[in-house]
C-alpha cells in the first residue's frame, strides 16, 4: 500500500512538473516576442532549452506511467535531475527579459497560478480520499464490532446453557471463552490496522 502511494505521488509530481513547464513555455514563447536585439537571442535559446527539456520531462513521466515500481525510481531521478536544467533555462530567460518589468511579471505570475491550480487540486483530491478512507475504515470497523459482539452472544448462551454442568462443560466454556477472545483481539487487530491505513 504504501508502495503504492509513493508511486503515485511520483506520478502526480513528475504531471505537475509537466504541466508548470508547459505553462512557462506558453507564457515565455508570448512574452520573447516583445523582447528585442540581443535579449531576444537569449530569450530564444531560453526556450529552446525550456522545449529540449520538456521533451524530456514529458519521456521521464511517460516512464512513471508505464514502468515498474524499480523502473519509477530511476525515471522520477532522471526528471528530478532535468528538472535543475528547466529552473535554469528559466532564470535565463528572466534575465534575458530583466529590462521588461511587465513581461517578466507576467510569466512569473503565470507560472504561480499554474502552481496554485494544482495545489488546490491536489489539496481537493487529498479531501476526497480522506473521506473514502474514513468511510472504509467506518465500515470495517461496524464490520469487526459486529462480529465481536456476534461471539460475544454465543459465549453468554455458552454460560446459561452450562450453568449448572460439571467439569467437561466448563472445559466447553472455557474453550468458548478462549475463541471468543481470540475472534476479540483479531477484530481489535483489524480495527487498528484500518486506523493506522488512514495516518
Amino acid at each position: 500500500m504504501k508502495k503504492q502511494s509513493e508511486t503515485h505521488e511520483a506520478i502526480s509530481w513528475a504531471k505537475q512538473r509537466l504541466d508548470d513547464l508547459d505553462t512557462m513555455i506558453a507564457q515565455v514563447e508570448k512574452s520573447a516576442d516583445k523582447l528585442k536585439d540581443d535579449a531576444r537571442a537569449k530569450a530564444d535559446a531560453a526556450l529552446a532549452r525550456l522545449q529540449a527539456s520538456r521533451d524530456k520531462v514529458n519521456a521521464s513521466y511517460d516512464q512513471l506511467l508505464a514502468e515498474t515500481d524499480a523502473m519509477k525510481d530511476d525515471a522520477r531521478k532522471t526528471l528530478e535531475t532535468e528538472w535543475i536544467e528547466v529552473e535554469s533555462a528559466f532564470q535565463a530567460f528572466l534575465t534575458a527579459a530583466k529590462d521588461q518589468a511587465e513581461t517578466v511579471r507576467t510569466v512569473i505570475q503565470a507560472r504561480a497560478d499554474a502552481q496554485r491550480k494544482y495545489w488546490e487540486k491536489s489539496i481537493a483530491d487529498l479531501r476526497a480520499q480522506a473521506e473514502s478512507n474514513v468511510e472504509k475504515a467506518r465500515g470495517e470497523l461496524d464490520d469487526a464490532l459486529k462480529r465481536l459482539s456476534d461471539e460475544t452472544e454465543k459465549f453468554q448462551s455458552r454460560i446459561g446453557e452450562v450453568k449448572d454442568a460439571g467439569d467437561e462443560s466448563w472445559k466447553a466454556v472455557k474453550a468458548g471463552l478462549a475463541d471468543a477472545k481470540a475472534a476479540h483481539d483479531r477484530t481489535i487487530e483489524k480495527i487498528r490496522n484500518a486506523f493506522s491505513k488512514e495516518t
